[in-house]
């Protein structure tokens, strides 16, 4: 990595993006994400708790948790909210469910949501929906997926930069007292 893109990696509002258990596609919306919004500095937490905790330290902009609609999923996404909470009272969770039409997508949320609030007494944000959208070549996922990815990724890196400009600060760095 030249060592332009290390001190980006700094600065820039890192986003980690992991899931709760496999087979949710955690690494093709990190991949995908990180492609379409440069200024921020995507990774990967993958599903195991111990790569989530150490790519979260010391601190990071927001965790985009992915799921599917399946009930495993689901029960694991809460899982990881409640850890990631417990870990990281002050974070910015919000989910991301893939393979999904708009519709499903939001009750899918609505079960994460409503656990979290029940039983967390917290609010978990809903990032949106990926549609499943299988692209006949090898790139893997479709248009429509992509663009939907695309979508996200714009949003995240304008209100990631836009909050750390909110703050009077370069993205990636602390106020100290």
């Amino acid at each position: 990595m030249p060592r332009d893109a290390n001190l980006h990696a700094i600065r820039a509002p890192r986003v980690i993006v992991a899931a709760g258990m496999a087979g949710t596609g955690v690494t093709t919306v990190a991949t995908e994400l990180g492609g379409a919004a440069p200024a921020l500095n995507v990774i990967e937490g993958g599903t195991r708790w111990a790569d989530i905790a150490e790519a979260c330290a010391p601190g990071f902009a927001r965790l985009l948790a992915v799921t599917t609609h399946d009930i495993v999923a689901v029960t694991a996404t809460y899982a990881l909210v409640k850890m990631v909470r417990e870990r990281y009272p002050e974070s910015r969770i919000e989910v991301v469910v893939n393979c999904s039409e708009e519709r499903d997508a939001l009750r899918t949320y609505e079960r994460i949501q409503v656990a979290a609030s029940h039983f967390l007494n917290e609010t978990v944000g809903y990032a949106g929906a990926v549609p499943e959208d299988v692209s006949e070549n090898s790139e893997g996922i479709g248009p429509s997926a992509i663009l939907a990815l695309q979508d996200l990724a714009t949003r995240v890196e304008a209100e990631e930069m836009g909050h750390t400009a909110a703050r009077g600060l370069r993205a990636g760095e602390r106020r100290t007292a």
